[in-house]
């Protein structure tokens, strides 16, 4: 008699409300535990005196092709679901990140990967200006502005 002894799993003794995907690794675990424990089994009998060891090892062939069929059938398919949910849960974890995120962590970033280019020796993509030349450029924008201001006051002679 086979036990599941082997992770100490309470699968096969109760239901629960775990995950339906854990209930499926573990259906393939167990499925996988008892063909080893089969396949043990098999090659302890195929040393008896009066066994057939060809029949045996063509019986723990068969059985393996059954193992492999069934692994490939399920992994397959869940790989499929695990792409699918991993893609669902980054999503997710994005919109939690953008909640978080300083709009200004941009700017650390591009310097990071400025500092990276610099290493390779490679010339730097962007420029940052400083803080001197962006508040001229404002005041310069302002006053200009308020030249226009000025001009569509007047009259019209």
């Amino acid at each position: 008699m086979v036990s599941n002894e082997g992770i100490g799993s309470s699968f096969l003794k109760q239901p629960s409300e775990r995950s339906p995907k854990l209930r499926i690794y573990e259906s393939l675990f167990l499925l996988n535990e008892g063909i080893d424990h089969i396949i043990i089994l098999l090659r302890e009998m195929g040393k008896l005196p009066f066994a057939d060891r060809e029949s045996v090892q063509c019986a723990v062939v068969e059985i393996e092709e059954v193992r492999c069929d069934m692994n490939a059938e399920f992994t397959e398919k869940l790989a499929g679901s695990e792409r699918f949910d991993e893609g669902r849960f980054w999503k997710q974890r994005q919109e939690f990140e953008k909640k978080w995120r300083d709009p200004d962590d941009v700017y650390i970033e591009v310097g990071r990967r400025e500092e990276e280019r610099k290493e390779q020796g490679l010339p730097p993509r962007l420029g940052v200006l400083p803080h001197s030349a962006v508040a001229a450029e404002e005041d310069r924008r302002e006053t200009e502005q308020g030249r226009k201001k000025e001009r569509s006051k007047k009259p019209a002679k």
